[in-house]
């Protein structure tokens, strides 16, 4: 063999291993490629990151929260009207007339005559929720993310504190003329309590009906009707602002008074039992021919 043709051998040998080195290059970065793609759209860590709460923005969580809150303010109205007319709870919505909002679901933790509690989430609030309960006989609810627990009457949501400026105290050491700085205050938002927002005329029936309800069970443990609310060792039901007085009481029959601080010169009256008058409201002298069910000025 002569040189020339030993030298294209070798030209041609060098080639095919460049081409074979180029191709398992390729190879291998389509191989990563593959696994990059398929690593991305795993389900798994596609539903981790949308269950993950915390990479919603601010604005959009702050929207979703005061819905839900809203929605819960709603139901507690409905709720406590629907008590104040029935002397019992519902956990059935549509019963209560409330329809929350599209994108708010609202779930029941618990229900009974005395009470109840629930959740409610938002479909852009993943892994966070808010609750609320009404009644103080058990522990209250908490929250899913960060275990928070409010007062009666106050949804208590998953939300980020918010910080507002407060002026800060003045030093004794400060120049005169120094400017004041503020210093950060971190609150929750909307921490109002949605009973104190209600008609008074609710309450006072929802008390009037508590009020019977303990009467009963005064009578059933001592075969008389209580003359005085603090003898039922439940004043802690009556709602805030809410006065609530026996006028008579005897073996058979009780009468009583509801009046309200937001609600001056009126008032809401019940009676049980062959009472020898049956009582009248302040304003209107209104007065109910059916035991107990109350009923008020308007």
């Amino acid at each position: 063999m002569n040189r020339s043709t030993l030298g294209l051998l070798m030209a041609f040998v060098l080639l095919s291993a460049a081409c074979d080195d180029v191709n398992l290059r390729r190879t291998l970065a389509r191989a990563r490629a593959d696994s990059t793609a398929d690593s991305s759209s795993d389900p798994t860590q596609s539903g981790r990151r949308q269950r993950d709460g915390s990479r919603i923005d601010s604005e959009t969580a702050a929207a979703a929260f005061s819905k839900t809150r809203t929605e819960l303010r709603r139901l507690v109205a409905a709720e406590e009207t629907f008590f104040a007319e029935n002397g019992t709870y519902s956990d059935e919505l549509s019963l209560l007339g409330l329809q929350p909002d599209s994108n708010t679901t609202i779930r029941f933790l618990r229900m009974s005559r005395d009470g109840w509690a629930a959740r409610g989430t938002h479909i852009n609030l993943p892994g966070r929720d808010c609750v609320i309960f009404v009644g103080r006989g058990r522990r209250p609810p908490t929250t899913v993310k960060y275990g928070r627990r409010g007062r009666e009457g106050v949804p208590t949501c998953d939300d980020a504190p918010v910080s507002i400026p407060r002026p800060s105290p003045p030093a004794a050491a400060e120049p005169a003329g120094a400017a004041k700085t503020a210093q950060p205050q971190s609150v929750s938002p909307d921490t109002a309590n949605a009973l104190d927002a209600l008609d008074p005329r609710v309450l006072m029936k929802v008390d009037l009906r508590n009020l019977a309800h303990s009467q009963e069970t005064f009578y059933q443990m001592q075969g008389f009707y209580a003359k005085r609310p603090e003898n039922l060792a439940l004043q802690y039901l009556w709602h805030k602002d809410v006065q609530v007085r026996i006028l008579a009481a005897d073996a058979q029959s009780w009468t009583a008074k509801a009046t309200h601080a937001r609600f001056p010169g009126r008032s809401c009256v019940i009676w049980f039992g062959p009472v020898a008058q049956r009582p009248v409201t302040d304003a209107q002298r209104r007065h109910e021919t059916r035991p107990g069910e109350p009923v008020c000025d308007q």
